[in-house]
């Protein structure tokens, strides 16, 4: 029987760890990890100068386990609408909350609710299909719904990190003349953007490009915690990913990352048990989450 996940008032990670959804590596008295590292959605070019390869870190925030909780969900709407209205000279009225793919739905149909207004998302569209030598090449359009002139749109997103989404999502808004007002989101983990964004320039189809250096976008978020990753052959991680001790999709191998916590915590208890860290997953590193 499903239960009610209960509130951590003041603690949003607790709430999300509630959900099951918040992972953090387990590890040694000696420093070394006994569970596994977690593959991110960011990537590099390989020493080939061609494969692109996933950054890795130890900790990740899995919003898809808060989002079948409307009390979370609504919890969470309400405590980000208070910091957006704490905005200086923000006004509420008439706004538009914009769900990024596919993890900022709920957080903009919960925030849309909350101040009586409406909703929107974008959506990823395949423009290139997968062959045997390159990836799926996909962007960003409104198809089910529409951007309108003059609208005062707040872009939602579950996760921030290299906001490389917001940036295309933010062009797409200001391309149908309309103005971000602010994004919002449960967690920015990025290492450089804070609490302003400046998307700088957008490079159109057609080869002109839209300036817009000095806009700056307040960006709101429930969670600030900046989270380090790196690059697969950094000496923080090589080890583990020589090991394949790493986990490249989460949100697929979640069950081993959350199996991987509880191992630990029983090792502390004093408890016999094994913790596995040898991976069954691919060892293809290409692939994001």
């Amino acid at each position: 029987m499903r239960q009610r996940i209960e509130i951590a008032p003041g603690d949003h990670l607790e709430t999300l760890r509630r959900c099951n959804g918040y992972y953090t590596c387990p590890k040694g008295l000696d420093g070394h990890r006994i569970g596994p590292l977690v593959g991110y959605a960011g990537k590099y070019v390989g020493p080939d100068g061609k494969t692109k390869l996933q950054y890795v870190g130890d900790v990740y925030a899995n919003f898809v386990k808060a989002e079948p909780h409307s009390n979370v969900l609504m919890h969470f709407g309400r405590c980000l609408g208070e910091k957006l209205s704490e905005l200086p000279g923000f006004e509420m009225q008439d706004l538009v909350f914009c769900g990024a793919p596919i993890g900022g739905y709920d957080l903009a149909r919960t925030l849309a609710f909350h101040f009586d207004v409406d909703a929107i998302k974008a959506e990823k569209k395949v423009t290139e299909a997968e062959t045997p030598s390159s990836k799926e090449k996909a962007e960003l359009r409104f198809s089910r719904h529409n951007v309108e002139e003059g609208d005062r749109v707040v872009v939602a997103e579950d996760v921030c990190n290299n906001f490389s989404t917001t940036h295309e999502l933010v062009g797409n808004i200001l391309l149908a003349k309309a103005k971000v007002m602010a994004i919002v989101c449960f967690l920015n983990r990025s290492l450089t953007v804070d609490s302003v964004y400046n998307p700088g320039e957008f490079r159109l189809a057609n080869g002109q490009v839209m300036e817009t250096e000095k806009l700056e976008i307040p960006v709101v978020s429930l969670v600030r915690l900046p989270i380090d990753e790196w690059r697969q052959d950094d000496p923080a991680v090589a080890e583990d990913v020589a090991k394949n001790n790493v986990v490249w999709s989460a949100k697929v191998g979640w069950d081993r990352l959350m199996a991987a916590m509880q191992a630990a915590a029983c090792q502390k208890s004093g408890e016999n048990v094994t913790v596995v860290t040898e991976s069954k997953q691919p060892k293809d590193r290409r692939e994001g989450n």
